[in-house]
């Protein structure tokens, strides 16, 4: 009975009573009954079939059915097991529940025992499924999680494909796994990496079986010299469908020889197969093959937890395939970089002599001349510029640390009051503010106190101030005020949304790296403008947990 619910091992040395109990539990409650006649017989079936399920008499000749449950116990510890016997008898029954029977019934008369017997045998193989089925996901959850932290350390896709398929081969419930990648052209599946099972080779699994250039003609050889067929069998079927339906498909009782021209020593053993799409936002990046020698593997939550992990895998894939493509971009821009640094200074520094040249030489182009030296110097100066944004975010630190930001303030306006002697430089600071930086803050607190005092009269005056704002004063800003006449509209919509266009870009790189800086430590850059009285550029910055110092404000007018 190939769909039989359950397959039942019946020991009975009754032929009698044996024929009668295969039959009603045949007939009446669909189960596949296989019944011996003595206990040595038993164990040489189960040693040759699986079972869901044994019943036993008691009183056999040879091994009676307590000796055949001890036997049982030693090579099938969970597999259920129901004793009958002819009469009540405490002392057996006491002795069958000390040796780990499952269940203990009476032989009747009557078809009602039947019924009793089948509802026993359908309880115990009901329990034991669940069991295995919970035990078995355990042991999934545990895998999948531990391939998964091995896969996110991986530095290529190779590395990945090997880690899967090497952790799920070598780990109960999986024999067999290989990743295939999806050849567009050739619509195909070309396995790349495999692990269990000594395969000899894997075939590509042809997606549409009735084009032929899938790998030349059919049946014949592919790119790599391996010979590929369509039979439907082994995965194939459900590597073509995961494909299609980007979707976990289970294919069950399947064996090694008839897929991937795979040989084993457990040949005509039946398998289940997974495949597991590899998909990471709508970009298949191939197939994950699972085989399982399991009879009831891939249920529903398993299939859950593969789909989740197959989208891991691609994500990793993903991951390193970006890394990988923008340590290449890196690498181009920096060399473009420097040569494209080294050239400009170098040309304008020609630029800029030869006007000192013609200044001299010719007076009347004096004023010309010194519009190009001044071109010439501040193109120079984006440059420089350019090169400290380019070591500043070098140095560029994640981590957690913490700074004063009332000392980098003060520090950098009294290197200001030195370089802008007619600037007028006021703060008002607490005695203390940590926030979440690091040393690259001053530059970034250095540009925008910079830029006021640059674009401004020949007499500039520029406040900075350090306040806690939010509910709980979670944040604090470091605003710099002045009196000029501020950022421009455009400007600060370059700054804000993060791209420039052919009408709307910023004039220079100061405040682009005082943003790029801040927004590295997770705050923000704010413009706000003051009527007629100049504009305020706001730096606001995540205030250190651990930072329970007081609010005093000090007025640094007249003091420094």
């Amino acid at each position: 009975m190939a769909d039989a619910r359950h397959r039942v091992l019946h020991v009975e040395d009754n032929d009698f009573f044996a024929s009668v109990t295969a039959d009603v539990l045949s007939d009446d409650y669909g189960m596949s009954v296989h019944t011996v006649g003595s206990a040595r017989e038993g164990l040489e079936r189960l040693d040759a079939e699986e079972f869901d399920c044994i019943v036993s008499d008691y009183e056999m000749p040879g091994m009676d059915g307590l000796e055949f449950l001890d036997a049982v116990r030693e090579s099938y510890p969970d597999v259920p097991f129901v004793l009958l016997t002819g009469g009540g008898n405490e002392r057996i029954a006491s002795e069958a529940v000390s040796a780990g029977v499952t269940d203990y019934l009476q032989k009747g008369e009557g078809k009602d025992q039947f019924a009793v017997l089948a509802n026993r045998i359908e309880n115990a193989v009901t329990r034991r499924r669940a069991e295995r089925l919970a035990d078995r996901q355990i042991a999934v959850n545990d895998l999948i999680w531990d391939v998964s932290q091995a896969v996110l350390r991986a530095s290529s896709r190779e590395d990945i494909e090997e880690t899967v398929c090497g952790q799920l081969a070598d780990s109960d419930p999986y024999v067999l796994a290989w990743v295939g990648k999806v050849d567009e052209d050739a619509a195909a599946v070309r396995p790349q990496v495999s692990a269990g099972v000594e395969q000899r080779y894997l075939d590509a699994v042809v997606l549409d079986p009735d084009r032929e250039s899938a790998a030349g003609a059919e049946g014949g050889p592919a790119e790599d010299g391996r010979e590929v067929d369509d039979r439907e069998a082994g995965d194939r079927v459900p590597v073509r469908e995961a494909v299609e339906t980007r979707s976990v498909q289970v294919e069950r009782a399947t064996t090694l020889e008839e897929g991937f021209g795979l040989n084993a020593d457990g040949k005509g053993e039946r398998y289940a197969v997974a495949a597991i799409p590899l998909v990471y936002e709508d970009r298949a990046y191939g197939v994950l093959s699972v085989w399982s020698d399991a009879r009831h593997a891939f249920g529903e939550t398993e299939r859950r937890v593969l789909s989740k992990f197959g989208n891991n895998v691609a994500y990793a894939i993903d991951s390193v395939q970006t890394r990988k493509e923008l340590v290449r971009r890196e690498q181009r821009l920096q060399v473009f970089n420097r040569i494209l640094r080294h050239n400009l200074r170098n040309d304008l520094n020609v630029v800029l002599g030869r006007a000192q040249n013609i200044g001299e030489e010719f007076p009347p182009a004096a004023g010309e001349a010194r519009v190009i030296e001044q071109k010439a110097s501040e193109l120079i100066e984006i440059s420089e510029k350019a090169r400290e944004v380019g070591k500043t975010l070098d140095r560029e630190d994640r981590t957690k640390k913490q700074i004063d930001v009332t000392d980098c303030v003060e520090r950098t306006c009294e290197e200001f009051r030195q370089s802008y002697p007619d600037a007028e430089i006021a703060t008002t600071l607490p005695e203390s503010a940590r926030v979440y930086a690091d040393k690259t803050l001053e530059a970034a607190i250095g540009e925008v106190v910079e830029n006021a005092i640059e674009h401004n009269d020949d007499r500039p005056s520029v406040r900075v101030t350090v306040s806690a704002t939010g509910d709980d004063g979670e944040w604090v800003e470091v605003t710099v005020l002045d009196d000029g006449p501020g950022i421009p509209e455009d400007e600060r919509e370059v700054l804000t949304e993060g791209e420039e266009t052919a009408l709307h870009h910023g004039s220079g790189l100061g405040l682009w790296l005082s943003h790029w800086i801040v927004g590295k430590f997770g705050g923000e850059l704010a413009f706000e403008d003051y009527h007629t009285d100049g504009g305020a550029v706001t730096l606001r910055l995540q205030r250190a947990v651990e930072d329970v110092s007081p609010w005093h404000e000090i007025s640094a007018l007249g003091e420094e």
